[in-house]
């Protein structure tokens, strides 16, 4: 950040929605500014369980995902000074929602429809013309929509701002909610 001040936080920053970037990318460069480390739910629950979690749900049920789930989000509640990717199916479940907020600030991204797909069209080229790609899409895009009915979140509309601009102002959200905790 451009500020004289060094910017070392206590409390994580989780970066939600889906505005049809990489969020990976995203909180890469946020945590890059300022040298916090960085955490992808779904990567790290991938990497742990060797299947996502949708697989996960069709082979074991509902109820074992989302015991996993619950577990990967409590040990990503003790993390301090993270930023952390957490999609929208997580965050809609009330107890993981709130436990992960008792350490965290959030920030959910948004932005209009048609420059989302746009977007991913961008990013993904031919793949996106497959239907079940988009099908796929869309139900994530969907899913993320819910988030933002639950109110009282702070959401950023990124349909006119570049991932520079985004980075940015989430560096900036996260250092003013920081310094408004330490005033307290």
């Amino acid at each position: 950040m451009s500020n004289s001040q060094p910017f070392a936080p206590y409390r994580n920053l989780i970066i939600s929605g889906y505005d049809g970037t990489s969020r990976y990318t995203l909180i890469r460069r946020i945590a890059d500014a300022v040298g916090a480390p960085c955490l992808d739910l779904e990567t790290e629950f991938q990497l742990r369980e060797r299947h996502s979690l949708d697989e996960l749900r069709q082979m074991y049920g509902e109820a074992h995902a989302r015991l996993l789930l619950k577990e990967l989000c409590s040990e990503f509640a003790l993390q301090r000074g993270a930023v952390i990717a957490v999609p929208a199916a997580a965050l809609l479940e009330t107890d993981i929602r709130e436990r992960l907020l008792e350490s965290s600030w959030l920030l959910v991204l948004n932005c209009q429809l048609n420059e989302m797909l746009r977007r991913l069209h961008v990013q993904h080229g031919a793949r996106f013309h497959d239907p079940n790609v988009r099908r796929a899409f869309l139900h994530h895009i969907r899913q993320e929509r819910k988030l933002q009915t639950l109110g009282n979140l702070d959401v950023l509309d990124t349909t006119d701002l570049s991932l520079e601009q985004t980075v940015t102002y989430a560096l900036t959200f996260w250092r003013h909610h920081e310094l408004a905790r330490l005033r307290l």
